[in-house]
């Protein structure tokens, strides 16, 4: 006699960059499994693949996710997430003052998600030159990752170049598919340091899951307010 095949819960939320809501499910003890072998491994590349094969599995819409941005992986995972373990997650930061380590609890619904703000994707270098940037794609960060460069200025650059949509001018818009990957890094070398800083600040404002933290130390008993930004702080 065949066993009993549990029905999971279905819950809907929407994916920020793309705008569209998706259907899916709490992640069960199979998937939970590849979640845990990954963490041990502390392998950021393995915890990466590891999120990606349970979104996969656990999102009933046809989602390319190499194609979704990081903050899209990390809103849809913490949605998961928050479906499968429970409504609150333990969080660790540390005092401003003393340093001491805090551990909190705080509910997943509180989490703010991700906000996406399409006019700050285009950047005016000059009164008639500018760009227009894309956000990173999982692809972008996993092709970069096992070089050697990878955290470095050269990394940064490489992933900006991947993000150029287009450049103008006064006279035209150029399309960054329809360039040379050297000419794309060479307009980027070409920026002096106040342009370059507007290009690193858009990548530095990157959309994410935000939370502020407000506690008193167990140690010092000062108080403290922090901004816990991405995955990482959430992933308890």
């Amino acid at each position: 006699m065949a066993l009993p095949v549990l029905n999971a819960a279905k819950y809907k939320t929407v994916v920020p960059s793309l705008n569209i809501e998706v259907e899916y499910r709490p992640y069960l003890v199979k998937e939970e499994k590849i979640l845990m072998i990954a963490l041990e491994s502390q392998d950021q590349k393995q915890i990466l693949i590891a999120i990606k094969d349970v979104i996969r599995n656990c999102v009933f819409d046809d989602i390319d996710v190499n194609k979704l941005t990081m903050f899209d992986l990390e809103a849809l995972f913490l949605k998961l997430r928050s479906k499968s373990v429970g409504e609150t997650t333990e969080v660790k930061a540390k005092c401003e003052h003393c340093e001491t380590e805090n551990k909190r609890v705080i509910k997943f619904d509180d989490i703010r998600m991700p906000v996406v703000d399409r006019k700050s994707s285009t950047i005016a270098l000059t009164d008639t030159v500018g760009l227009t940037l894309s956000y990173p794609k999982v692809s972008d960060i996993e092709k970069h990752e096992d070089t050697d460069n990878a955290n470095s200025i050269d990394g940064m650059m490489e992933i900006m170049i991947d993000c150029i949509d287009s450049i103008y001018d006064a006279n035209d818009v150029y399309s960054a598919k329809d360039s040379k990957r050297e000419e794309l890094k060479d307009f980027i070398d070409s920026l002096n340091s106040e342009q370059f800083a507007l290009v690193t600040n858009y990548f530095q404002e990157l959309p994410s899951l935000k939370y502020n933290l407000e506690f008193k130390c167990d140690k010092c008993e000062e108080d403290n307010s922090i901004v816990l930004r991405g995955l990482e702080n959430f992933f308890g």
